[in-house]
């Protein structure tokens, strides 16, 4: 018997600070063999309808976590069109659906199928992106961080700074965005939902100036923040992945950029949720800038590697530090899915499906009795 159920029968069961200690535990898992986690796979099928052209996305995410017991891989479809410099929604966009595939690391039986990722404490954004945002945070960011700026005024930019503020005391912010409107109605909103106030700013370096937290949380292709206007001590954090296969499928010219190369010279080092990911997505803030010789691979550290202290993080007020969350890791997509499963089991939610487990004659011999 498995269990399907809803996570949103479950996620708000789920801090958010308990949220990043369990992406942080799993994201440590990968330093030893007690973690496996496969790079992000992105299948684009493009399209070109009466509507417009688009692409048709199916991401698939993998991984596996001892301290969680789960093993399994979440897979979700959505579309994307390309419009200018950002990515969009096409005119007609099917709701997201997403399936969560949870088996026992042990036993191998199939715990249960959530459908759909798990929101973070607003409701707004999935818990997953956000929580793998601010992990580490108090390793890279330092103990005296109290203002923010903020680039983007969509679902990653809201639940990155709502959580940040379940974190650490935070003073004040600053959000920037291109359309005036998105910035002044999100600086009102959310400074009404986190009791920290935020003004709107109309300079893009107006949000990077006299603040120690920096958020890059936007859906752009080209980059937002220069490095010039950068301020010893700072941490920033970047949301943008891959669309190597939106240069593939022809509708872009260069892979997605969010961080200029200018902050990449000027950190101290780069702290990257996943290099093999980076290398695998071809990600135009890391890979692309390594084989242009804008850095090495030397400057850039796993955030594993320093969760599980192999690594080391901030040692001086004085450094600048970048970190990639650039692609969701399906080790913290199962050891979340986990989470929810226990919780749903718990709280009596959803149903039991009858799946009848067959041998598996491959791995128990069953060729001599067949054959």
């Amino acid at each position: 018997m498995a269990l399907f159920f809803h996570s949103d029968e479950v996620d708000q069961l789920i801090s958010f600070p308990e949220a990043v200690a369990i992406t942080e535990n799993a994201l440590r898992d990968l330093v030893s063999p007690r973690g496996v986690n496969a790079p992000r796979k992105r299948l684009n099928l493009h399209r070109e309808l009466r509507e417009g052209k688009f692409d048709t996305v199916l991401n698939i995410y993998a991984g596996g976590s001892a301290s969680y017991g789960a093993i399994g891989a979440q897979v979700a479809l959505h579309r994307k069109a390309i419009v200018g410099n950002m990515q969009k929604r096409p005119p007609f966009n099917p709701a997201q659906t997403e399936l969560a595939l949870i088996y026992d690391a042990d036993s191998g039986t199939l715990l249960g199928i959530m459908a759909h990722r798990p929101l973070d404490f607003t409701g707004v954004a999935d818990l997953r992106t956000p929580a793998t945002s601010l992990a580490g945070v108090d390793l890279f960011a330092r103990k005296d961080a109290r203002h923010v700026g903020i680039y983007g005024s969509g679902q990653q930019a809201w639940a990155t700074f709502a959580g940040l503020t379940q974190l650490r005391r935070i003073e004040s912010a600053k959000v920037y965005s291109l359309t005036p409107s998105h910035r002044e109605g999100f600086a009102k909103k959310i400074s009404a939902k986190t009791g920290v106030p935020v003004t709107a700013v109309d300079a893009p370096e107006k949000a990077a100036r006299g603040v120690d937290i920096i958020l890059c949380m936007t859906n752009t292709n080209v980059p937002v923040i220069d490095g010039a206007w950068l301020e010893p001590g700072q941490y920033i954090i970047s949301v943008i992945g891959s669309n190597i296969e939106l240069v593939k499928s022809g509708n872009l010219a260069s892979p997605r950029r969010e961080i200029d190369d200018a902050t990449l010279k000027r950190c101290d080092f780069i702290v990257a949720l996943s290099k093999l990911q980076a290398i695998d997505s071809q990600q135009g803030d890391i890979y692309w800038p390594v084989q242009s010789g804008v850095m090495t691979w030397d400057k850039i550290v796993d955030i594993a590697d320093v969760l599980a202290g192999n690594a080391e993080g901030r040692t001086d007020d004085e450094q600048i530090i970048v970190y990639k969350n650039q692609g969701g890791q399906g080790i913290v997509d199962i050891a979340l899915a986990k989470k929810c499963y226990d919780l749903a089991k718990q709280n009596g939610k959803g149903y039991e499906m009858k799946i009848q487990a067959r041998e598996n004659w491959w791995v128990q011999g069953g060729r001599a009795e067949t054959w």
